[in-house]
């Protein structure tokens, strides 16, 4: 059984019911955005789309996925679900707003193989899955897998920095497991 397939048993009910996984679980701290999903960390500059790379969305980085499950990178509430349910944001204690968003230009697959799995204003511990995403399917359509994770209101803290950190290095990235330390936000 090769990495991915591991990686892949151990975030899915053993029933195999892929629409179901399994919540992660891992200590928090506050003011720490954890990894979603597992992948290697790329910084925004190397995502292949303008608006995010050019911090219009917010600040913080891009994972290159190795299982199509999104983890709540915190404890928080959902605050905005797209109705293709490939981008999801939440709030975390102290006000932080988080962007997820998987994909590029993934909102012209309608939807087609994302699933979310929670609800607007509904509250959520870190941990929880929020949806699915289908890797082959993005990549059979023409598009960049990358998922981002920003903070959209980063001028109201004093920074955001990424802490990824791994003793595993893929291409120069670190390799990152769902629930490993991603980001900081720090207070002015």
């Amino acid at each position: 059984m090769g990495l991915v397939e591991k990686i892949k048993n151990a975030m899915f009910r053993p029933d195999g019911n892929s629409e179901a996984p399994a919540p992660a679980s891992f200590v928090t701290a506050p003011g720490t955005i954890y990894a979603p999903v597992t992948g290697t960390v790329v910084t925004l500059d190397e995502v292949h789309d303008e608006a995010i790379s050019g911090g219009f969305f917010g600040e913080g980085v891009g994972i290159v996925p190795q299982v199509g499950v999104v983890y709540a990178p915190v404890s928080g509430r959902i605050g905005a679900t797209t109705v293709t349910n490939h981008a999801i944001g939440m709030t975390m204690a102290g006000g932080v707003d988080i962007l997820i968003h998987v994909g590029i230009d993934t909102v012209e697959m309608n939807g087609e193989g994302f699933t979310r799995l929670v609800e607007s204003n509904q509250k959520v511990k870190a941990g929880t899955p929020l949806l699915t995403f289908d890797i082959d399917a993005i990549r059979e359509a023409g598009h960049d897998d990358v998922v981002t994770i920003v903070v959209t209101n980063y001028s109201d803290y004093g920074s955001v920095d990424n802490v990824s950190d791994s003793n595993t290095m893929i291409a120069g990235h670190p390799l990152v497991k769902v629930g490993d330390p991603l980001l900081v936000v720090t207070t002015k």
